[in-house]
């Protein structure tokens, strides 16, 4: 609006506004001089307290000294004679400027000095015969118009505070803002990676089983190794498919849950893993969150069942609800080599840290252990509903 766009031009150039008012009020003054046909001192009392005002905000303290100056050389000389001016109205103005813009001891001598101004002012004016009441309440005019000056400076201060603060407040909201997006982008970029080895690791781990299965059984099977070249292929479009989708910035609504755990296992049966799977879930709708997660836990434990334990193992998957908490299971009775950490000390295997983070992030446990009863391998995560 044009008013807003005045007040912003005004804002720019405190000096060119100060020098307008400064030239404003003494032109005002000196008119009225001339008007009642006023002595020289009135024009040079004049023009000595109006022309500092020109530098008040960008010089405050040398612009107060100037006017102090100016209005007790007036009271020494002329208050019997000329007495005051109009322009006397530079030292509420003075007083004015030095709390909203000096600084805070000069704020204060400001008012103390333009209080004091205000009894001496009371004290000789009016020069007419008065009775001391008049006295008293000419001082106490010329002092209300000194404190409600400095108040309003100093309100003046203060406003320029809060908004100073806000504007700082906003600043650091504004990069508070841009740190989240920065982290929630690395996060994002993160849970991709994760996805991606989860999808890769599983697929290529089925992948290179089949290949060298089919590669054996070539010469005695043909027929199995079609079927094995078969699976590969349909492994390598369900893996394409899924990277593509996880490259899709992984929108809870396209990622796999557990619904799909059953297709999951029947690639594996096909590609000769024998998995048993067991789904009771009883009352339990679990959020696209929980359900990726389940999802990731069961393909990363066949994913390992396959690469360590080999397709001749039996791999049991099991999703169930056990109170307030879901429990997830791969099991396995293959023979690999137990790794040197146990129970859910896992340190080793980007595929096990990073189900181990997924389910950190839920509040869960995961544990990695050898199965006490039989042969094989036992990964469990226990994560609250």
């Amino acid at each position: 609006m044009v008013d807003e766009r005045v007040v912003h031009w005004l804002r720019r150039r405190p000096t060119v506004v100060d020098a307008a008012v400064a030239g404003v009020l003494g032109t005002v003054c000196a008119l009225i001089g001339m008007l009642v046909h006023a002595g020289l001192e009135y024009f040079v009392f004049t023009a000595a307290l109006t022309a500092p005002l020109a530098v008040r905000r960008r010089l405050p303290e040398w612009s107060a000294v100037a006017v102090a100056v100016a209005a007790g050389a007036q009271w020494l000389t002329v208050r019997d004679t000329t007495g005051a001016v109009f322009a006397d109205a530079a030292v509420p103005i003075t007083v004015y400027t030095l709390a909203a813009h000096g600084r805070g001891s000069w704020s204060r001598l400001g008012l103390i000095f333009g209080l004091g101004g205000a009894a001496l002012g009371g004290w000789s004016w009016p020069q007419l015969p008065m009775p001391a009441l008049a006295h008293l309440l000419v001082g106490a005019f010329l002092a209300s118009t000194v404190v409600a000056a400095w108040l309003g400076g100093a309100w003046q201060r203060a406003r320029r505070g809060e908004l100073t603060a806000l504007a700082e407040r906003a600043e650091l909201a504004e990069t508070a803002h841009e740190q989240r997006v920065r982290l929630a982008v690395l996060s994002e970029r993160t849970r991709i990676a994760r996805d991606i080895h989860d999808i890769l690791a599983h697929t290529l781990s089925v992948i290179i089983a089949q290949a060298d299965g089919g590669r054996y059984a070539a010469d005695a099977h043909p027929q199995r190794a079609v079927d094995a070249l078969r699976a590969i292929g349909q492994q390598g479009r369900a893996a394409l498919a899924e990277t593509r989708r996880a490259l899709g910035v992984l929108r809870d609504d396209s990622a796999p849950g557990i619904p799909d755990l059953v297709p999951l296992v029947e690639d594996l049966r096909a590609a000769g893993l024998p998995v048993e799977l067991t789904v009771d879930l009883p009352g339990v709708e679990p959020d696209p969150a929980l359900g990726l997660l389940v999802y990731r836990i069961v393909q990363e434990g066949l994913t390992n069942v396959v690469k360590h334990a080999g397709l001749d193992a039996q791999a049991v998957v099991s999703v169930r609800r056990e109170r307030q908490r879901l429990l997830v299971s791969v099991a396995d009775d293959g023979r690999s080599p137990a790794p040197d950490h146990e129970t859910d000390s896992v340190r080793s295997g980007f595929g096990l840290i990073g189900m181990r983070e997924r389910v950190s992030a839920h509040g869960g446990v995961l544990e990695f252990q050898r199965r006490e009863a039989a042969p094989g391998h036992l990964l469990r995560v226990r994560i609250p509903l």
